[in-house]
């Protein structure tokens, strides 16, 4: 399968509201990874962060990772 010039997107939502602070800093470090697109907060919803990302360089696990290393328990839904 190729997924050159492909976007996918995810919906992941942590397991607890989340502060103001906590929110920039996790859409700052998500789109700072290498092949994400777009990191956004859910606008009625401050548990969810929707993420466009290129699937043929970084997958949804790794951006599941990077927010358990940023101390957030999240789940994964597709969109």
């Amino acid at each position: 399968m190729n997924n050159q010039n492909q976007i996918s997107d995810m919906l992941f939502s942590s397991l607890r509201r989340l502060e103001a602070a906590e929110l920039e800093e996790i859409e700052v470090a998500l789109a700072a990874m290498d092949c994400v697109i777009s990191a956004h907060q859910g606008a009625d919803h401050k548990h969810h962060f929707k993420v466009a990302y290129d699937p043929s360089c970084v997958d949804s696990h790794a951006i599941l990772e990077k927010l358990k290393e940023l101390g957030i328990d999240a789940r994964m839904h597709g969109l």
